[in-house]
């Protein structure tokens, strides 16, 4: 397997999913960019077998996808975008944290919405 293995596609999708559901559309370049920053990285994670070809298991792929949205949250953080992002919906003061494909309300031990599904944010009026 090559590089091409590495499905950075879906995880892209769906967190821009959410990044545009609940910041905006204004902010599609960061994911991009931070996905391409990670991809790069991941490829490196990549061991070779014995045809000297890249063998891809799901722990890369899990990593991969981690590090992306792991990268993609502590950016809107950084930067003040929003710094409980994505907010939790039962504790709004803090953030949702990205596991096993999901986020999760840390105080309650509890996956809230499957990436990409968060639910679009109110606007006001």
């Amino acid at each position: 397997m090559t590089s091409r293995a590495l499905d950075s596609e879906s995880i892209v999708r769906l967190l821009a999913r959410d990044v545009v559901h609940t910041l905006g559309t204004q902010y599609l370049t960061v994911v991009h960019d931070l996905a391409a920053n990670a991809h790069a990285l991941a490829i490196g994670w990549i061991e070779p077998d014995e045809d000297g070809e890249g063998d891809i298991v799901e722990k890369t792929q899990a990593s991969y996808d981690q590090k992306v949205v792991d990268d993609v949250q502590q950016y809107f953080h950084d930067v003040f975008v929003d710094t409980t992002w994505p907010a939790c919906p039962r504790h709004p003061h803090h953030p949702l944290w990205f596991r096993d494909g999901a986020w999760w309300c840390e105080t309650d031990r509890v996956a809230l919405a499957r990436l990409g599904e968060l639910p679009r944010r109110q606007t006001a009026g």
